[in-house]
C-alpha cells in the first residue's frame, strides 16, 4: 500500500479572495507589474510568512527573494491585515526591520540560502513556484531574514 500524495496548498487561501485581489492590484501597481507575475509573487510572499511564522525553534533562518519581496513590502502597507494574518493563524507576527547595510553586514549567496527556504516552504505544504526563487536575497535594502530565533545579521531584524 503506498502513502496518501498531499497536494501543495496555495498560499493565497490564507487571505480572503477579496483580500487576495486587492493586495495583487497593488503589488501590480506599485511595482510595475502584470498580474499574473503579480499574483505569483504575492502567493510566494504569503507562503514565505506563513512558513517563517511557523519556523521551529532551531531552524535554519529563511531568506526572502528579491523577486518575492515587492509582495512582502506591499503587504506591510495594509497594517490591519497584516496583523490579522497571523493572528487568525494563531502564529507569532513576522516583523520587518531592514538592514541598511551599515557594519559589513553581507547576505550570504543567494544559491545556498534560497534552495532552504525552498525546501521550508514546500515541506510547510505551499505551493512553490521555483523560477520566483533564484534572485538574490538583497533587495536593494537588504531585508529577508525570517528572524525567527537567531538573526544572521548583528544590524537586521525580521522577527517573530
Amino acid at each position: 500500500m503506498s502513502a496518501p500524495v498531499m497536494e501543495a496548498v496555495k498560499a493565497r487561501t490564507l487571505v480572503t479572495p477579496a483580500f487576495f485581489e486587492r493586495l495583487c492590484l497593488r503589488v501590480a501597481k506599485t511595482n510595475d507589474l502584470d498580474r499574473e507575475t503579480a499574483e505569483a509573487i504575492t502567493e510566494q510572499a504569503l507562503a514565505y510568512l506563513a512558513t517563517s511564522a511557523q519556523k521551529p525553534v532551531g531552524a535554519p533562518t529563511l531568506y526572502m527573494s528579491a523577486d518575492v519581496d515587492p509582495a512582502w513590502h506591499e503587504f506591510m502597507t495594509y497594517t490591519r491585515q497584516y496583523d490579522a494574518f497571523f493572528e487568525s493563524h494563531g502564529w507569532p507576527k513576522v516583523h520587518h526591520n531592514p538592514c541598511d547595510g551599515y557594519g559589513g553586514a553581507v547576505y550570504p549567496p543567494a544559491a545556498e540560502v534560497l534552495p532552504l527556504t525552498v525546501a521550508a516552504i514546500q515541506a510547510a505544504g505551499y505551493l512553490v513556484v521555483p523560477e520566483l526563487w533564484k534572485a538574490g536575497v538583497d533587495c536593494e535594502d537588504t531585508c529577508g531574514d525570517d528572524g525567527g530565533g537567531g538573526n544572521p545579521l548583528p544590524t537586521c531584524e525580521h522577527s517573530i
